[in-house]
Formats: C-alpha cells, sequence, structure tokens
C-alpha cells in the first residue's frame, strides 16, 4: 500500500493531467451534438458485437420465454392472413409502410437520454430517421448506424418529440418524456378547451412520416390545467421499456416524397 501511494504521489502531475483530459473530452461530447454523432457512429459497430455476444447468452437463458413470444406473434400474423381477402388487400392499399423486424441487443432506462441498440443496420435497409415500435406502442427512432447495427434515439429521450392525437376526438399534440420515471410520459401545453379524461388513450397522429397513424401509446393517467388555461397531460405508456426483446423498423415509402414537396412550399 505505502508503494501504491508512493507512486501515486510521484506521479500526481500526469494522473491529473490524464483526469482533466478525459473530463474535457466527456464534456465535449456531451454538449455538441456532431462530435456526439461521430463518437456514437464510430463506436456502433464495435459496441454492438460486444452487446451481440452478450445478448446471446442472454437469449439462451431465456429462450422458452422469447419462443412464447414468437408463437404469440405467429398466431396474430395467422389470423390476419386468414381473414377476407378483400379486407387484407384494402388493409395493405392503405399503409405505405414497410416493417423489418430486428433484436434488441442494448437497452438502457435510467439515463436522461436514453438508447437501444439492435441487431440490424445498412446492409438491412436501415437508415437514418426511421421509426421503431413495437405491438403496444412507439420506441423511438433510429439515431445512427453501422453495417450491422443500429442505435435507436429512445422515446425516452429528452431530445424526443413525438406528434400524437386523442383516439377520441383527433385532437393534437406532443408527446415529450421529462425523465421522471420510464413508464411515464407527458404532453404539455395541451388546449385547455379539449375534452380530455382519464384513461382516454394517445395515439400517433397523421401528421408524422416516421410513424404509421393510429399506433398506441399510451393512456392519459393524470391532467392538470397551468395559470395559463393549458393541460400537463401525464400519460401511461403501454409498453414496458425494460422487458423490450424484439421491435418493428418502419419505414414509409412516400415519406421522401411528401418531403420534398413540402420543402418546395416552405421555401418559396
Amino acid at each position: 500500500m505505502y508503494n501504491l501511494l508512493r507512486f501515486i504521489k510521484q506521479n500526481e502531475s500526469i494522473f491529473l493531467f490524464l483526469i482533466i483530459q478525459i473530463i474535457s473530452v466527456y464534456l465535449l461530447i456531451l454538449n455538441n451534438n456532431f462530435q456526439n454523432s461521430k463518437i456514437i457512429g464510430f463506436s456502433n459497430q464495435y459496441i454492438g458485437v460486444v452487446y451481440d455476444y452478450s445478448n446471446r447468452l442472454s437469449e439462451y437463458l431465456y429462450l422458452k420465454k422469447k419462443n412464447d413470444y414468437l408463437a404469440m406473434e405467429n398466431a396474430k400474423l395467422y389470423t390476419v392472413l386468414n381473414k377476407k381477402e378483400k379486407y387484407v388487400k384494402e388493409k395493405y392499399k392503405k399503409n405505405d409502410f414497410v416493417y423489418e423486424s430486428a433484436k434488441v441487443i442494448n437497452n438502457s432506462i435510467h439515463k436522461r437520454n436514453n438508447y437501444l441498440t439492435l441487431d440490424k443496420g445498412e446492409k438491412h435497409g436501415i437508415v437514418k430517421g426511421m421509426g421503431v415500435i413495437t405491438q403496444k406502442g412507439v420506441i423511438g427512432i433510429i439515431h445512427s448506424t453501422s453495417k450491422n447495427y443500429s442505435v435507436v434515439m429512445s422515446l425516452l429521450n429528452r431530445k424526443s418529440a413525438v406528434s400524437i392525437k386523442l383516439k377520441k376526438n383527433n385532437h393534437n399534440g406532443i408527446l415529450v418524456w421529462k425523465g421522471e420515471n420510464y413508464r411515464k410520459a407527458n404532453i404539455t401545453n395541451f388546449p385547455g378547451h379539449i375534452l380530455i379524461n382519464k384513461g382516454d388513450t394517445i395515439i400517433t397522429n397523421m401528421h408524422s412520416m416516421i410513424f404509421p397513424e393510429g399506433i398506441n401509446i399510451g393512456s392519459v393517467v393524470e391532467l392538470h390545467k397551468d395559470d395559463e388555461g393549458y393541460y400537463n397531460v401525464i400519460v401511461d405508456l403501454f409498453e414496458d421499456f425494460n422487458q423490450i426483446n424484439f421491435v418493428y423498423i418502419v419505414n414509409s415509402s412516400n415519406s421522401l416524397e411528401k418531403s420534398q414537396l413540402e420543402n418546395i412550399f416552405q421555401n418559396e
């Protein structure tokens, strides 16, 4: 112990320099979006491999549970495919979104800015900006990709903002996460004249080019009016982000066309 303390004492300047350097790099990445994006993109491929091997071990230990999940999903698909042919064709005609299944190999829920890592990347056609959902609700948006993996900016992130509406009357709002509880999110500045009650269902609206309309998100559990007459609405999320194993990556085949057309109008 004495020799260790003596070694630290003799090299205290070097240790102090290294600590300051580490703190400086951390603050640079934390407060600059460009550097943050570059670091995440660079590390995706290598960190993804570690997560992948770790997930394989966990997957083996919980194989029965995941098999039960897949069996349930297959049952849902079987039900849809056995509907009347006319009904199925109409549903596909109305839906311009393409779905790609993916497995979650890493996930965080207790940070202020949470991310998920998926086992699908650029070689699977995954690009930045695609939406990610489950059968229960919205999960997030693809933030960055490597060849084999992708990182999702979770709904549980201070930069996340999802365009939503009340299912019962189609009134629109923006859903955000305030970092207090991974099972709850907020709709702020919701107009006070709107009829809204506890238990009302919140879904995605048609304004988004990222998510299909009508995806369930959660239900209203609390609402309070502020001094200006606006509602602060607390939403109980349907999806438990602590138990996500599989997701669907969604991409609109018409999103590029819609975006280009709207940009023409905005630039006039």
